[in-house]
């Protein structure tokens, strides 16, 4: 230990471990970080090429054989019956002088090899297996006559051009990635640098103003006020509300499927709650005639894939119209109009979107009639009252959706709808609020009064279609 003088006079103790940082700078962390990145990347970018480079080769390899092999076992059927070994060896010689293969045998089922040219593996054995690639089988392929197998050809490829080939992808990809790593190494220093210059000025305007005392040399808490990441607390603090906020508005659109809901969310995050409003609007639901029968027939992916080629089409009908699709569930496809935003057209427009959306599931069909796969048909009932619309479930877990006699109501309606058709109720043609648009296109095909199940009362229930279509 060294005692040193200042210019007044004082002495002061100086220690070598006053020339080395506290801690380790946030421009050096940021280097480390950014190298790291890289290193992963490339590392990551390198064994997926080699992989398709590797699968490449095989594949070029067996194609190469299978160009090869092929005529030759098409034509030693009879030669190999004939024991010509002599016209056999010739034909196989052929392929070995002009360097398409390294080593071609024929075998004969009943007297094993009977004919070969080239120069045989080191590890040729018995049975004529060796590694063709790393991994990998010799070539093999049947010798038939007359759809009988008498024998096989087996060859081994001539693949040092393409492991050359390998050989040279993986040193050029090793002599790229050393240059990337070096100019993101550069390129690293450089923006960290850049980055943290603002907050050096402010770390040495703080210095500035907390420089400590001769007796606070060694105060943790003045170290610490010297670290830089004390001088990010007010940004750390801004930032740590932001991603506050962006936390609570994600586990707020993560209960809801509809763009209108999940608006009026964002508007009121701090009063997401159970509980919902009564309100007046239009409840439709469109499912799949004998679906459960379909089902049986069809792989869980394929029934999969029928209901998305539908659903996907059926949302944007739904949403077009301003509607909103409320739930899924199974084959059945649940819509809400006037529930979300008020609307007093509400069933005008649900209307409106039940034809919309037969006419868009008889164009899925033609496509899929077109691909000669089979016709899906829908059938769709909707009806119109007051309701609850609000947020259903747990707290931990809620939907906004909508519940009450009017949905009741459009469910059991839906399932005495026609194949293609759309039914409601008589009433719900006959409202006020229909009468001031223009019905007089519409088809109302009188079904008679219907008793639906958890229901005092039965109903008059009407299918509607436009007047250019037959019931």
């Amino acid at each position: 230990m060294m005692r040193l003088f200042r210019r007044g006079g004082r002495p002061e103790q100086w220690r070598a471990a006053d020339f080395t940082p506290r801690y380790l700078p946030i421009a050096w962390k940021i280097v480390a970080v950014i190298a790291g990145l890289t290193l992963t990347g490339i590392g990551v970018l390198a064994w997926v090429i080699l992989s398709q480079v590797s699968t490449v080769l095989n594949n070029q390899i067996q194609a190469q054989a299978e160009l090869t092999v092929a005529p030759v076992a098409r034509t030693s059927g009879e030669l190999i019956l004939a024991e010509d070994h002599l016209t056999l060896e010739t034909l196989l010689n052929s392929l070995v002088e002009d360097g398409r293969v390294e080593y071609i045998a024929a075998y004969a089922i009943d007297r094993g090899r009977v004919a070969a040219a080239g120069s045989p593996p080191a590890d040729d054995a018995a049975d004529g297996v060796w590694p063709l690639t790393a991994g990998a089988e010799p070539y093999r392929r049947e010798v038939r006559f007359q759809d009988v197998q008498v024998g096989y050809i087996e060859a081994r490829i001539d693949s040092a051009p393409m492991q050359e080939l390998m050989r040279n992808t993986v040193n050029a990809g090793v002599i790229t990635a050393a240059i990337v790593f070096l100019l993101s190494l550069i390129l690293a220093i450089d923006i960290s640098k850049r980055l943290v210059r603002p907050l050096e000025r402010l770390a040495e305007s703080m210095r500035e103003r907390m420089q400590p005392g001769p007796d606070d040399q060694d105060d943790p808490r003045v170290v610490l006020r010297r670290d830089e990441i004390t001088q990010l607390t007010e940004a750390f603090n801004t930032m740590a509300h932001d991603l506050l906020r962006k936390d609570q508005v994600e586990a707020a659109l993560r209960r809801y499927v509809s763009t209108g809901v999940a608006e009026d969310i964002l508007d009121n995050l701090d009063r997401v709650e159970l509980g919902g409003r009564a309100v007046e609007g239009s409840v439709l639901f469109a499912d799949i005639t004998g679906y459960t029968a379909l089902s049986q027939q069809c792989t869980p992916e394929a029934l999969g894939r029928m209901l998305n080629e539908f659903f996907g089409p059926m949302t944007e009908c739904i949403a077009e119209h301003g509607g909103t699709v409320d739930k899924y569930m199974g084959d059945c496809t649940m819509a809400v109009f006037g529930a979300a935003r008020p609307d007093p057209d509400h069933r005008i427009t649900a209307l409106r979107t039940g034809l919309a959306l037969l006419d868009t599931i008889a164009g899925i069909n033609a496509e899929r009639e077109a691909r000669g796969e089979r016709r899906v048909e829908f059938r769709i009932g909707l009806y119109a009252g007051e309701m609850l619309a609000g947020n259903m479930g747990a707290r931990e877990r809620m939907q906004f959706t909508v519940v009450g006699e009017t949905v009741n109501l459009a469910a059991r309606l839906v399932t005495i709808a026609p194949p293609g058709g759309l039914v409601t109720t008589r009433d719900f043609m006959e409202h006020p609020h229909m009468s001031q648009h223009n019905t007089g296109k519409l088809v109302q095909e009188d079904l008679g009064q219907h008793a639906l199940h958890g229901l005092s009362e039965p109903v008059d229930v009407v299918r509607v279609h436009p007047s250019r279509t037959t019931a």
